[in-house]
């Protein structure tokens, strides 16, 4: 599968739109032109409807790359201040 963007890069806080991960078919993303201090919290939705936190992107010392292979559908939120992007590989 070629590479998708799933936020642009920037520095505005922001939430991606939803992305969905199917059992046996796992995902890998990562931070596209991160600056020191990027952050982007991985969301997964549950049963009521909201995104639980359950993992981060984060451009200190690694931690820029993650491959999510539970089903389900997750969010991509960054936070304001150090701009990046997230794709998927």
């Amino acid at each position: 599968m070629a590479a998708t963007e799933i936020l642009p890069v920037a520095d505005t806080a922001v939430n991606s739109g939803d992305v969905t991960v199917v059992a046996g078919e796992p995902i890998t993303v990562a931070l596209k032109g991160a600056a020191f201090g990027a952050l982007v919290y991985i969301g997964l939705k549950d049963d009521a409807g909201a995104y639980q936190n359950v993992g981060r992107l984060e451009q200190i010392g690694g931690g820029n790359v993650v491959t999510i292979s539970g089903p389900g559908t997750y969010r991509f939120s960054r936070a304001e201040g150090g701009a990046c992007g997230v794709f998927r590989a």
